[in-house]
């Protein structure tokens, strides 16, 4: 009996142990497969660092920062928002960075991105659209209503969303599958975020 539950006990050590090289598999094959993301990123760091600073400029010209996503993407739009508001030196400065959520219902009773970003954004606001895997109708709306509205907007767009750059006034387009690409968008909104905090150190109000 002893020597079943040995040999029992070694078979499963041994299942144990090729399923856990399996996983070590699966996650350096996702690892290497984030490297054309990263190597997107590097392409555009010279323009993350110019949005960062435009950033800035707006913040100390009291303008706001609104950002939508569709899909997966608006929990990195939303990450934007909070993260930009928490790299804000001063405490009561005024400055606003809102994600627009789609559904959300504004004061005057609006719902869609395109009627929210109509009644919340002004002119020399910044609009920062993030599409991972495809382009929404509602994006291209809030894209439209925001250049009506006078503000710039810029895209972070997929592979399968790169269309979105004919929408907006900049864009910049991590052509890789959405999974990656939507790591790669949460590392850029991140970068800005740093950028702007740097930026508001050197960049004197206009």
């Amino acid at each position: 009996m002893s020597i079943v539950v040995r040999r029992t006990g070694q078979a499963m050590r041994a299942t144990e142990t090729n399923a856990h090289r399996h996983a070590v598999d699966v996650v350096l094959g996702h690892l290497g497969e984030i490297g054309p993301a990263v190597a997107a990123l590097r392409r555009e760091s010279s323009r993350l660092a110019e949005w960062g600073e435009e950033l800035a400029r707006v913040r100390l010209r009291g303008g706001s920062v609104f950002a939508a996503g569709s899909d997966g993407s608006s929990h990195e739009a939303q990450r934007f928002t909070s993260e930009l508001n928490a790299h804000d030196p001063v405490s009561g400065s005024g400055f606003k960075a809102i994600s627009i959520t789609k559904g959300a219902t504004g004061s005057d009773g609006s719902g869609s991105m395109g009627d929210q970003v109509s009644t919340q954004v002004s002119e020399g606001d910044i609009v920062v659209l993030l599409a991972a895997k495809g382009i929404t109708d509602e994006l291209r709306e809030a894209a439209a209503a925001a250049k009506s509205r006078g503000a710039r907007v810029w895209a972070l767009t997929g592979k399968e969303s790169k269309d979105l750059a004919q929408s907006v006034n900049e864009a910049i387009c991590i052509d890789t599958d959405p999974p990656h690409a939507e790591e790669a968008h949460l590392v850029a909104v991140l970068a800005l975020c740093e950028c702007f905090e740097d930026a508001l150190k050197h960049i004197r109000p206009e």
